[in-house]
């Protein structure tokens, strides 16, 4: 099996959520191994240090929701990705740079819209907004004075990331 086949069978593993055993996996050679590092770093894509990553999570787990399962937060020369799954809603969720708003949200099931989950799910859309404004400007070297409260250790409530409610509206989050 060659580096570009082994990468796309790791990265459909990881996309489709199953553990890679040790079985799966072929062989590595020490000369082999080069050759799939120096390709990660061709196709530019970084994974962050852990303390970064769980910092990062914490701070999803105290603004959107504490059951959540994450995936590594991927750094590409212009774009980042991070993703994961909200146990109790059952939804997959996905951040990217690459769009105007690259929140994304999968499901496999029915999911019923009660209150709980479009609060989730409005949670999600404006942490999503802070998320995106943070890492533009870490890849594009922007301002700290740019970045959210969320950068500053500052407490962020869900009434921080409200999305065009009036005072008395019953705002979804979603314009309706």
């Amino acid at each position: 099996m060659n580096e570009r086949e082994f990468l796309k069978k790791i990265r459909n593993l990881q996309e489709s959520g199953k553990k890679i055993g040790l079985t799966e996996m072929p062989i590595i050679t020490e000369k082999k191994e080069k050759s799939v590092i120096q390709l990660l770093k061709e196709n530019n894509i970084q994974t962050i240090e852990p303390d970064e990553q769980r910092e990062e999570e914490n701070k999803f787990k105290d603004i959107v929701s504490k059951l959540v399962k994450f995936n590594p937060i991927k750094v590409h020369t212009e774009n980042v990705e991070w993703s994961g799954h909200l146990i109790r809603e059952n939804i997959d969720w996905y951040f990217s740079l690459d769009d105007t708003i690259g929140c994304y949200i999968d499901t496999t099931e029915l999911i019923q819209l009660r209150d709980e989950t479009l609060e989730v799910l409005k949670k999600l859309r404006g942490y999503y907004d802070v998320w995106s404004d943070e890492w533009s400007n870490r890849l594009t070297g922007g301002s700290s004075e740019e970045t959210s409260d969320m950068d500053m250790g500052g407490e962020t409530t869900p009434e921080d990331m409200d999305m065009g409610a009036e005072e008395g509206d019953e705002d979804t989050g979603f314009g309706f």
